[in-house]
């Protein structure tokens, strides 16, 4: 890489706004301090937030298939306490924000802007009246699924596994929706599947993101969004977080290097089907989390093409060097988000 295209890169993280729309850090602090881990955010990712002048972070609140039915909604309540506890010695670098004022105030006194987003409603079972209460406790977005079915939604398949998944979104799903819309909190489609996407496009009345997806035509994964889904999504002024999971992103031609250029070639053609306005990060860095929860058989791969956030700045100045224009790469790395955002919260 060469030396001017970092500089560029540094300039424009340093003076345009930086935003990551999903990162699974409310369920890896939960995790790391149940082992007894304390200031998990300050010790383990301030500083590359620092490095990425990162400005607005979503976290999601995961709960895993081990823990549900019984222990979703505990988990879930247990994640967003956690959070909250692991920010307090840093409240002045970094806060949960939950509605626009809050958030301007955070970016005006430099602090990093979080966002809580449900990945999924399992935590709710079938009882669409608790999402009232997430939504009191700070919660601003969801999906109404992870890659799995639950009483709202049918998911697509795992990012590792290739199959399409029949069933769409169930009478209680599209309840759940209009109430989001009535509360104010968005909605993620990231891991719905096709059948689901096309019943959130009949009844949404809202802008809808997919906060972590890929390209279908790029690498072809169920967890990606076919060209037709682009177009719809960006047509409704929605906004599409680029995934850099490498099962998503898929593998590089071996002519072309490294996995960071696979990203790049996801990036370009988000762009060039969604439009330079609907493209954003949702970079979805698991590693941390699958590092911290148990498992009986600790060998796992990590999947992340950038190994934390601080390599932003390395990923956007390949992105300029490979000519992408300086107005594009302003909007990708944080200004098409960010005017999503606060266009949704109150």
């Amino acid at each position: 890489m060469e030396e001017v295209f970092l500089e560029w890169a540094e300039m424009i993280h340093r003076e345009n706004p930086v935003v990551d729309a999903h990162f699974d850090l409310a369920a890896e602090v939960y995790e790391r301090r149940l082992a007894g881990e304390r200031e998990v955010t300050k010790r383990r990712y301030l500083k590359h937030f620092r490095e990425a002048g990162l400005n607005v972070l979503v976290s999601s609140v995961y709960v895993s298939d081990r823990d549900l039915p019984e222990l979703g909604l505990r988990k879930a309540l247990g994640q967003i306490t956690a959070l909250k506890e692991d920010l307090e010695s840093i409240r002045d670098e970094i806060c949960i924000v939950t509605g626009k004022r809050e958030l301007d105030q955070a970016l005006l006194e430099n602090r990093i802007a979080v966002l809580l987003c449900l990945e999924g409603l399992d935590p709710l079972g079938n009882d669409l009246s608790l999402l009232r209460t997430f939504y009191d406790l700070g919660v601003r977005g969801a999906g109404l699924t992870w890659s799995r079915r639950n009483a709202f939604a049918t998911g697509c398949c795992k990012a590792g596994e290739y199959q399409e998944i029949p069933g769409g979104i169930t009478e209680l799903g599209k309840e759940a929706i209009a109430r989001m819309e009535e509360l104010g909190m968005y909605l993620d489609v990231s891991h719905l599947n096709n059948a689901g996407f096309e019943d959130v496009c009949a009844c949404a009345r809202q802008p809808f993101i997919a906060s972590h997806s890929d390209a279908w035509e790029v690498w072809p994964n169920y967890r990606n969004l076919t060209d037709s889904q682009i177009r719809e999504l960006a047509k409704r002024e929605g906004v599409i977080g680029l995934n850099a999971c490498a099962l998503l992103a898929g593998k590089p031609d071996p002519a072309s290097g490294t996995k960071l250029v696979q990203l790049c070639r996801q990036a370009e053609y988000l762009v060039g089907k969604a439009g330079e306005e609907h493209v954003g990060f949702g970079f979805d860095l698991c590693w941390g989390l699958s590092e911290a929860t148990p498992r009986i058989h600790f060998e796992t791969e990590n999947d992340d093409i950038l190994a934390h956030h601080g390599e932003m700045v390395k990923f956007t100045a390949m992105l300029l060097s490979r000519g992408m224009r300086e107005e594009t790469v302003v909007g990708l790395i944080g200004g098409n988000f960010l005017r999503y955002f606060r266009s949704r919260l109150s």
